[in-house]
């Protein structure tokens, strides 16, 4: 190795210095941007909270959000944001342009309500995601002149119908936006003020299996053979903890724990279609899967389970055809995006520290949110923002009867996400 001159030496430590003087200068500055969200936020927030109300007295159902469409689009053309409208439906796009290069970063929010006993509700939440969004939009545009490159606010209709996303994609959302990133989130039953996601699978993916037979004499023998095969998929003990929803949320053995019991599992719902006709036999069975490996392994496990019974003569396929879409090959699910998860993770524990939290389950119960098409086409990550207050009894549950939302929730989205996307920026 070759000695360094006194000369160099200097010349290396000048640059060292400066390197640090920057990093402190820039951290600074990130540091100031993030207070300023949160000072902004606070000063609009009951503006919020009130538009929040408007939206919820005004529900309406997927494929007829024209008035809650009209309210996005006067707000964000009130801040001066550029508008476009009605790509795939009632949707409403506000575009950010700090006039500078850099990256484009997305926020979807949806805007639709859902049937309840009472007629039409906001008892998913999306009230609360579009008046999130559109603070975002507010608490943004007002720091403008410190960002770079592009903020684009797509508010979503006819997420509950799982057909807004594709809608939008197929009318061109693409080419009217492309970002480089995209990110969403929903409200859920943790405590208001915590923020939550994970890699790849947040929820467990689901499939509708068809085994399919010719040539059948003995039905009734090949029904119950189908039906223990498919049960025997099954990773979970019927006595497991796993059942009992309230332990996802168990610190010991839920969601955000890394030895929590729900990851790598298969779940086999207790519930199976005949259809007989002449000598032709369609057994199907449902089955839900914790990761993209083991749902893949099932057709071929079953395949293997037929071809070793005394029946593997009449045994013609299994499929996945399904008769819903929550079953379908077609239905998407939830898959983050893992380096831009890990990074948005830590960027926002950096500012807002332990409500920020990382989790490693995989949720059971069903749920997802066409989103999912978004990430086929870009990288992405979609969090939980819980919502509830259980001292005061209010419970965030999505679809529950009873669902309520602490409105706190306004302000910690608004601060959190807001965050988040100035750190995406790269600032």
């Amino acid at each position: 190795m070759q000695s360094i001159t006194r000369s160099t030496f200097h010349v290396i430590l000048l640059c060292s210095l400066a390197l640090i003087s920057f990093k402190e200068a820039n951290a600074a500055d990130n540091a100031q941007i993030h207070q300023q969200i949160q000072q902004k936020t606070a000063a609009i927030y009951s503006d919020l909270v009130a538009v929040r109300n408007d939206l919820h007295q005004h529900p309406e159902l997927s494929g007829e959000e024209q008035r809650t469409a009209n309210v996005i689009a006067a707000s964000l053309a009130d801040l001066g944001l550029e508008v476009i409208r009605d790509i795939g439906g009632h949707s409403v796009i506000g575009v950010l342009d700090t006039g500078k290069p850099g990256k484009s970063v997305a926020w979807r929010a949806d805007i639709d309500a859902i049937p309840t006993a009472e007629g039409v509700g906001h008892n998913c939440g999306h009230d609360i995601h579009t008046t999130i969004a559109l603070g975002m939009a507010e608490v943004l545009y007002s720091l403008k002149s410190q960002l770079t490159g592009k903020l684009i606010f797509v508010f979503q209709p006819a997420e509950e119908s799982y057909t807004g996303a594709r809608a939008m994609l197929d009318d061109g959302l693409l080419t009217a936006v492309h970002p480089d990133e995209f990110y969403a989130a929903h409200i859920s039953p943790m405590p208001a003020g915590l923020v939550a996601s994970k890699a790849d699978y947040l929820y467990a993916d689901y499939r509708q299996v068809n085994l399919v037979f010719t040539n059948v004499t003995e039905p009734e023998a090949i029904i119950a053979l189908v039906k223990q095969s498919i049960r025997s998929l099954q990773s979970v003990a019927e006595d497991s903890p796993f059942w009992n929803t309230a332990n996802l949320m168990d610190p010991t053995i839920g969601l955000g724990h890394p030895n929590t019991i729900y990851q790598n599992y298969v779940v086999v719902e207790n519930h199976f279609d005949v259809d007989h006709a002449g000598d032709a036999l369609t057994v199907s069975g449902y089955v839900s899967a914790s990761n993209n490996a083991l749902m893949e392994s099932i057709n071929q496990r079953l395949r293997q389970k037929i071809a070793n019974s005394e029946f593997a003569a009449f045994f013609v396929e299994v499929n996945n055809q399904a008769t819903q879409l929550t079953y379908s090959l077609q239905r998407g699910n939830i898959n983050n995006a893992a380096q831009l998860t890990e990074q948005s993770l830590q960027s926002m524990a950096k500012v807002y520290g332990g409500r920020v939290l990382k989790l490693y389950g995989v949720i059971p119960d069903g749920r997802g949110d066409d989103f999912a098409y978004f990430q086929q086409h870009i990288p992405g990550t979609y969090f939980l923002l819980g919502g509830s207050d259980f001292s005061k009894g209010i419970v965030a549950m999505p679809h529950a009867p009873n669902f309520g939302v602490d409105e706190r929730v306004i302000e910690y989205g608004v601060n959190y996400f807001s965050s988040l996307l100035v750190e995406r920026l790269g600032l």
